[in-house]
């Protein structure tokens, strides 16, 4: 083997270990970051992390940003593993996973906290638990005095707190309902009855239930009815008997009731209107108003729209329909975070081929003093060939082989959380100044202003989050640059913006991706040169002659993911549809007899026979 053939063996065996480690480095962390991404999905999430992690240090353009939406998405998944161990009182489970939290997050503010608070909510769940078997016993005493010590010891507690809400509404529903009161009202009863005074009526039903009657002294004395009922309760066949009659019934202790006509002078006498105040949590206070007003019509409301408080005043049965039109309404806006990747992807072509020659060539004359471009009358009248000088570029030509192209990519990944149905702008760009000059015509003052336009990257969604976990997202995209800048004939400084566009309207899956694409610029230039005459020559005319082309090629590609981060709540199928009363009255009670109940009844005024 000569030299030169080793010479070359060694710079072949050179090049190729190069290449091959460079290939190492690369396919390194390609294969680390999926070993890293395999233990994640088999559980192991902190070994998964570490290494994302220790990727990202050494490289943090290529892995710095995956690390941080894997370590995100991880813990959004712990945490929601653990809140559903504690709903279910799996309390070790929980625990578990908040340390799994913290072992990757230190400071994870939510872990801390639920973390210390597991032992109180542990006690606090088993007290909660004794106080409502003390309440299905109908210990209704004792379960008050355990629940007043658990919140003397966890005043703030906020499942106490509701059970207490719900043991003092139940208290104002028994003094507000006989009906709960006296269970001889809930007894069957058989009424066959022809032409009774109203009066006999009621007394047939005093002496069966035990409870008294009180009459208004305008409750008329000659009515009459006749009503056939089987099976059905007393308290149910009395409610029949007065709207039947126009008349009403306020309950004045657990044995007796006050029959008055139902007008309105005597309902604002005698009927007690109740207070209630509704803390929104997501609603608009005035879109609520609007709303009870029109299918409840309550007496009185009133709205605080700065702190989101609604308070109404009405008869408890208009209370319980605004209460359900409120829980129907008022439910919590849904989230979505929006994962969005944005590539401009840039492709230059430039060729220069050919021979370029002179652009130009120059005779001069010059004298005896052998100073370019003078010459003394003297030698004016001896001029010759030599006196003539010819200037020409140098080098006299260039021979041109040159042909590049270029592949450029500018990406830009936001991630960016929106609730439901609300805009959120990304803008990737500058803020370009155009000053405006403004002349005063009485002072001939010119006063200028500066104004900004935005140049790059804007980006604007409107997401809208269904029930069934689809995403419809609005997307209006505009990407923009400073194509040419133009002065004007005072000196001010305008620009020339290049736009592209692209608006549209898509629904996708929870976690469904969707690329778009397509928004092209095409720019062409091509520049020649030549010898006049001999350029144009078939064949040999490339060599008289010099071209350049240069072909500018842009594209727009738009990726977009969305992950619902918290999703709507369907309200109950007990508050989507309810019974509210008649036309009159609201109420979520309907006049109804025992299903069992069979009754025909009609209604004679004496005064009419």
């Amino acid at each position: 083997m000569d030299m030169m053939s080793a010479v070359k063996l060694h710079r072949r065996w050179m090049i190729g270990l190069l290449l091959g480690g460079l290939s190492t480095g690369c396919t390194t962390g390609q294969s680390q970051g999926d070993d890293a991404q395999r233990l994640i999905e088999q559980g192991q999430f902190e070994e998964g992390l570490e290494r994302y992690r220790d990727l990202a240090n050494r490289d943090p353009m290529a892995y710095g940003l995956r690390y941080i939406q894997l370590r995100d998405s991880v813990l959004r998944d712990l945490l929601q593993q653990a809140k559903t161990a504690r709903d279910n009182r799996r309390w070790d489970e929980a625990a578990r996973l908040y340390r799994k939290v913290l072992n990757i997050e230190p400071r994870q503010e939510i872990a801390v906290r639920a973390l210390q608070a597991l032992p109180s909510e542990q006690v606090v769940t088993d007290k909660l638990d004794k106080v409502r078997e003390s309440l299905a016993r109908g210990d209704s005493g004792g379960a008050k005095r355990q629940l007043q010590a658990l919140l003397h010891d966890h005043p703030t507690q906020r499942d106490a707190l509701q059970q207490q809400d719900v043991i003092q509404r139940q208290e104002q529903l028994m003094a507000s309902d006989s009906n709960l009161l006296n269970p001889r009202l809930q007894e069957e009863i058989t009424l066959e009855l022809s032409d009774i005074s109203l009066q006999d009526l009621l007394r047939l039903l005093s002496q069966t239930s035990g409870v008294n009657f009180v009459l208004d002294k305008d409750v008329p004395t000659d009515l009459r009815t006749t009503i056939y009922t089987r099976k059905t309760t007393v308290l149910s066949a009395l409610d029949l008997i007065l709207n039947m009659n126009q008349l009403a019934r306020k309950p004045l202790s657990d044995t007796a009731f006050l029959i008055y006509p139902d007008k309105e002078d005597k309902r604002n006498r005698y009927e007690e209107l109740t207070v209630r105040t509704f803390y929104l949590r997501s609603a608009d206070p005035i879109k609520i108003q609007d709303m009870i007003k029109v299918l409840a019509s309550p007496r009185t409301v009133y709205v605080d729209d700065a702190q989101r408080i609604l308070v109404v005043r009405d008869r408890p049965s208009v209370i319980a329909a605004v209460e359900r039109l409120v829980e129907l309404y008022d439910v919590p806006e849904s989230e979505v975070v929006l994962e969005v990747e944005i590539m401009e992807v840039n492709t230059d072509g430039k060729s220069n081929l050919g021979v370029q020659y002179p652009d130009t060539l120059s005779v001069g004359l010059q004298g005896s003093g052998e100073k370019p471009g003078s010459i003394s009358f003297k030698d004016l009248g001896h001029v010759n060939s030599s006196n003539f000088q010819l200037y020409y570029p140098d080098p006299l030509a260039i021979l041109n082989f040159k042909q590049t192209g270029g592949d450029a990519r500018m990406l830009a990944n936001p991630r960016i959380r929106v609730s439901s149905r609300q805009k959120a702008k990304i803008l990737i760009g500058d803020k370009v100044p155009v000053i405006t000059t403004t002349v005063n015509q009485t002072s001939s003052a010119s006063m200028e202003s500066v104004s900004y336009l935005d140049v790059g990257l804007k980006l604007e969604v409107i997401p809208e989050i269904h029930f069934n976990d689809d995403v419809s997202i609005t997307i209006d995209l505009e990407v923009s640059n400073i194509a040419k800048e133009i002065r004007s004939a005072n000196g001010l400084l305008a620009y020339q913006i290049g736009t592209r566009n692209a608006t549209t309207v898509l629904r996708l899956r929870d976690g469904e991706k969707q690329v778009l694409a397509g928004l092209l610029k095409d720019e062409a230039q091509q520049a020649s040169s030549e010898i006049p005459g001999l350029g144009w020559i078939p064949g040999i005319g490339r060599l008289f002659s010099n071209k350049s082309k240069t072909n500018t090629r842009s594209e727009i590609v738009l990726q977009i993911t969305p992950h619902i981060v918290r999703p709507g709540q369907m309200p109950a199928t007990t508050t989507v549809g309810f019974d509210s009363g008649t036309s009159e009255r609201a109420s979520t009670h309907p006049q109804r007899l025992t299903p069992k109940g069979q009754y025909s009844s009609s209604t004679l005024d004496e005064r009419t026979q």
